[in-house]
Formats: structure tokens, C-alpha cells, sequence
């Protein structure tokens, strides 16, 4: 069943096509005066593939979604429109595009196919900024990736303060001076520490976003499903994480 159409504009509606074992997805879109008029030559541009790649001639039709197509010799094809998006062009006119997912064979299965901006589990997630990056948040994933290098640039910048400071405690013997130099290197150190705890702060945050936040609607073929639960034993306890294809 078509799935009602989404308000953010998905990647697919640039070109999309992918084979699968029973069945392959593509994307067709058409220009209308109105956006009925721009989704019936929407599907009817899936007929006329068909009818290309065949070399007969279908008729095409549609209900919720369910898309049948069919030609004088009782040839049928099964097809399904898995995604929309509608918009209107600066000119006024209507634009309606259409993922549609076709069945190799009549008697096929389709393979599950969803548009979602749920990601599933990656180890990008350790990388600060990678997996905000392949979601498609940009913003955030730059600016996760500029936070960890200042924080990191803080901690060597005021440990290397630290150490010089506490190397020219020895050089004097004056015993303002060396207790100058004990004062600064012990705030140096505090600094570092903040920039340390900072680090550290930043990267968690960096993984549990990578983890839980969603992205860009993108096309997922297939169920993966992760769920982290608590358990405990005589001998142990912990944090289970448990991932179903």
C-alpha cells in the first residue's frame, strides 16, 4: 500500500533504482497541471517502461497503492507504489514522483521495503560526526567533529603548558618564582582536566546521537531490529544487545 506522502523531500526523488531477488524499485516521476493529472502520467510512465522492456503493450491499473499491470495477452505484472512525493514547480505547474517497487514475477514475494529515517546500528557511531554525517545532519555532524577537536586541541595545548610550567620549577631558586611556577601548572592541569572531561562528554553524546537520533528518509530494504536489555545472573550481570536480520 502506497504510504502517505511525507512533508521532507527523500533522496530517491533524484533517480533511484536497485534489483532485488524478487522484485526491483525505481523511481518515475511526471509534470502535470494538476496533481492528479501529474500521477496518472506518473503511473502510466510505469507502463511504458514495462512496455519497453517487453515489447508489448500494458495497461496500467492502480488502487491504494496497488498497482496491476496488464497486455492482450493476459500477461500480468504486480507492482506497488511505496513512496510519493507531490510538489509544485515554480511555474506553477504539478510534479508528482513516484517509488515504485515491481515484482519480477507475478507469484513472487515482495521483499519488505520501507522509506524511513530510522538507521540501523553502524560502527560509525564511534567515529565523532560520522554517523550524523551519514544520516544526512551535516550541521550536526560538523559541528560534532569541530567540538572533539577543540576539545582535544584544549587538552594538548594546556598539557604542554603544564609541562613546561612544571619544568621551570627547577631552573630557579627563588622560592616566589618556583611557587609561581607550582600555582600555573596546577591550573594548567585543572584546564586540561575540564578539556579532558569535555572530550569525553562530547564523544558520548557523539554516540548515543549516532545511535537513537534519525536522519534523512532514506529506502531500507529488509528488517533489522536491535534492542539492548538488562540481565543478571548468579555470576554476572550486564546490558544485552540483541540483533534480529
Amino acid at each position: 500500500m502506497g504510504q502517505q506522502t511525507s512533508k521532507e523531500r527523500p533522496s530517491w526523488v533524484d533517480g533511484f533504482r536497485e534489483e532485488y531477488q524478487n522484485s526491483y524499485l525505481k523511481s518515475f516521476f511526471a509534470v502535470g497541471s494538476t496533481m492528479e493529472d501529474a500521477r496518472r502520467l506518473a503511473l502510466q510512465e510505469v507502463a511504458d517502461e514495462r512496455s519497453r522492456a517487453t515489447g508489448r503493450q500494458y495497461s496500467i491499473r492502480e488502487s491504494n497503492g496497488v498497482v496491476t499491470m496488464s497486455s492482450s495477452d493476459e500477461l500480468t505484472v504486480a507492482a506497488q507504489v511505496v513512496d510519493e512525493w507531490h510538489e509544485v514547480l515554480p511555474n506553477g505547474a504539478c510534479r508528482v514522483d513516484l517509488l515504485v517497487q515491481t515484482k519480477k514475477n507475478p507469484m513472487y514475494t515482495y521483499e519488505p521495503v520501507s522509506v524511513t529515517r530510522k538507521y540501523p546500528f553502524s560502527a560509525r557511531v564511534f567515529v565523532p560526526g560520522m554517523a550524523q554525517l551519514h544520516k544526512g545532519s551535516t550541521a550536526k555532524g560538523i559541528a560534532f567533529i569541530a567540538a572533539e577537536v577543540v576539545a582535544l586541541g584544549g587538552v594538548v595545548a594546556f598539557e604542554g603548558l603544564r609541562s613546561s610550567y612544571k619544568s621551570k620549577i627547577n631552573t630557579t631558586h627563588n622560592a616566589q618564582a618556583r611557587q609561581n611556577y607550582i600555582n600555573k601548572a596546577d591550573n594548567m592541569q585543572n584546564l586540561r582536566n575540564g578539556f579532558i572531561a569535555g572530550a569525553l562528554a562530547v564523544y558520548a553524546w557523539n554516540v548515543v546521537d549516532g545511535i537513537v537520533a534519525k536522519g534523512k528518509k532514506h529506502v531500507e530494504v529488509g528488517h533489522v531490529a536491535m534492542r539492548f536489555a538488562p540481565f543478571a545472573t548468579p555470576e554476572a550481570g550486564g546490558l544485552a544487545m540483541n540483533v534480529q536480520f
